[in-house]
């Protein structure tokens, strides 16, 4: 229950927050809503605003083509903002291990 977090609108996002948190990782900020200025741009899973990293579960509904084009869009629109992104997947949780790894080196990695 110490791990809980009221914001967490998935199980999965869950997941993977609880993941990197027993794994030694900072704890990200969740649900987390991005402007560029005023204008609203996204609201992203979790979020490590000093590297900017932005981590987001995309389940099976995101395989839809239509979300998919959404998806991307929204990508570009934070990554011109100057934010990373990584995507975590159901297969990710097949190798925890791989999933922190990637996640470690992309916190150990600065922002450009």
């Amino acid at each position: 229950m110490d791990l809980a977090d009221e914001r967490a609108e998935s199980p999965r996002e869950s997941e993977v927050r609880v993941l990197l948190i027993q794994a030694g990782l900072p704890c990200p900020a969740v649900n987390v809503e991005i402007f560029d200025g005023a204008r609203f741009v996204a609201r992203v899973d979790l979020l490590y605003p000093d590297q900017r990293l932005i981590i987001e579960y995309d389940g099976d509904h995101h395989r839809d083509p239509h979300q998919w084009s959404r998806d991307q869009l929204r990508r570009a629109e934070l990554e011109s903002l100057g934010y990373r992104m990584t995507v975590v997947t159901a297969r990710d949780f097949d190798d925890p291990a791989a999933l922190i790894a990637r996640i470690r080196r992309l916190l150990a990695r600065s922002p450009a």
